[in-house]
């Protein structure tokens, strides 16, 4: 069973300096809002349940976003402030159930058209044990997090970290429920040491190529997935 998760608990610090004043899950991309673009992705999934975490300041306004919109579809909703995105991470897999896997992805992840459920339907016919992680060649973030690929062995990951790499992550993991209590025994401050950690500890990665995904954190990424998407539809 997939569960979708959603990770909107950010402060969304640099669009505030740059002049948007609603919550960053709220910000417009080609008239259509980040949040909703993300659960639209998953209803193309298939998927319609899922679990979406949003600091204090902003959940009522997300919540009331969601309801309104998306009234056929089944939300859990945390509403909490978290200290990393590690923190955010292990929030939504907390009420999760041991034969229960999550498909999760950021709010501000934005894809190629159908690159998101060929992403789910890929995954989902993985090992039950994998964590299966989006990775595009494209390199957008100010940190990236490298992975390198084992050669002819059909994504699977052979290191994690690093300055350099076969590609990056873009936002989107596929994990089984079990690898929270892993998180539950440490502390970690971002969440690339807490799948550092899984790596380590044994667990099998896969990596499954999203092509372009651009990371929506400042005001030229709004223009810049504006003009991606934009070029998509002609």
């Amino acid at each position: 069973m997939i569960t979708g998760g959603i990770i909107a608990a950010g402060h969304g610090s640099r669009l505030k300096k740059e002049g948007f004043s609603c919550p960053k899950p709220l910000v417009r991309i080609n008239g259509e809002e980040l949040l909703g673009r993300t659960v639209n992705q998953f209803k193309k999934a298939g998927i319609n349940s899922i679990r979406i975490i949003f600091r204090n300041s902003i959940c009522r306004e997300c919540s009331n976003y969601l309801a309104k919109k998306f009234p056929e579809m089944e939300f859990d909703i945390i509403c909490r402030d978290t200290k990393s995105s590690a923190e955010s991470f292990l929030c939504l897999l907390e009420k999760s159930q041991p034969e229960e896997k999550l498909l999760i992805t950021t709010v501000d992840s934005i894809f190629q058209d159908g690159a998101f459920r060929a992403f789910a339907e890929k995954a989902a016919k993985n090992q039950e044990d994998e964590v299966v992680l989006g990775i595009t060649r494209f390199v957008d973030d100010e940190k990236p997090l490298f992975v390198t690929l084992k050669e002819g062995a059909e994504g699977r990951l052979i290191k994690i970290g690093g300055q350099s790499g076969d590609a990056v992550t873009c936002g989107v993991y596929l994990v089984p429920a079990k690898v929270r209590m892993i998180g539950e025994k440490e502390q970690f401050p971002a969440l690339r040491r807490f799948l550092a950690r899984l790596f380590d500890s044994g667990i099998p990665f896969r990596g499954i190529d999203m092509g372009k995904v651009i990371d929506v954190d400042r005001l030229q990424d709004v223009k810049e997935a504006e003009r991606f998407l934009s070029h998509l539809h002609r």
